[in-house]
């Protein structure tokens, strides 16, 4: 977990670890924004544009204007399969959105996150507040694959780019540049779960920073 951010590996400590990135045109020890601890694909580089829900009744996710969140929508014509890439995806933008608002009791981060994959990013995001860091630039997510393994639960792996994500000091308002580096691109795994509303939340966030599957 070297250069991933500070914020997210304070949340490294609980289960999966997440690790804010410090890639973003470089990865540096300080960036707040990329995942937890360990796990697929070839990277296109970064998008410049949020991803915007095809479903109408989508959440809604305002980001800063400095933060941008573009998640492929990797869609297979299963529609079990393709429920579970889309509240993922809503996941992903929920995580960021906490992050860059340092809003630990964000809604849609306990919607679709939960368990182990929620305590761990609730606690990155207390560290970014004492820390007074979040997170500015852009963040892609790529190359997301689903395994059903029963009615109601499901493995996923996913790529993330954070080569254009950086830490910002929340003091100053002022960019962490850090050096780009191999672990910029990160291969994840989350186990996901069909509550009884039946919205599919990410339980575990595991990531292997420099996966040789994501890199561009």
């Amino acid at each position: 977990m070297a250069p991933r951010t500070q914020l997210v590996a304070a949340g490294a400590v609980a289960a999966a670890a997440l690790v804010l990135t410090a890639c973003g045109g470089g990865g540096n020890d300080d960036k707040i924004a990329s995942s937890p601890t360990p796990s697929a694909s070839s990277a296109p580089t970064t998008t410049a544009a949020t991803t915007a829900p095809a479903d109408p009744g989508a959440p809604t996710f305002d980001f800063p204007s400095d933060v941008k969140v573009v998640v492929d929508a990797d869609t297979t014509g299963d529609p079990a399969k393709d429920a579970v890439l889309r509240d993922q995806a809503y996941g992903e933008q929920a995580i960021f959105l906490a992050v860059a608002k340092l809003d630990p009791g964000l809604p849609a981060l306990n919607k679709y996150l939960s368990a182990e994959a929620l305590g761990n990013w609730i606690n990155s995001v207390k560290w970014g507040q004492s820390h007074h860091k979040s997170i500015t630039g852009s963040e892609h997510f790529y190359n997301r694959s689903v395994r059903m393994t029963s009615a109601t639960t499901a493995n996923i792996s996913f790529c993330e780019n954070s080569r254009d994500a950086y830490d910002k000091d929340t003091t100053t308002g002022k960019r962490i540049n850090g050096t780009p580096s191999a672990k910029d691109f990160t291969l994840h795994f989350s186990l996901m779960h069909k509550g009884s509303a039946g919205v599919w939340t990410m339980t575990t966030y595991d990531s292997q920073p420099g996966a040789a599957k994501c890199q561009p």
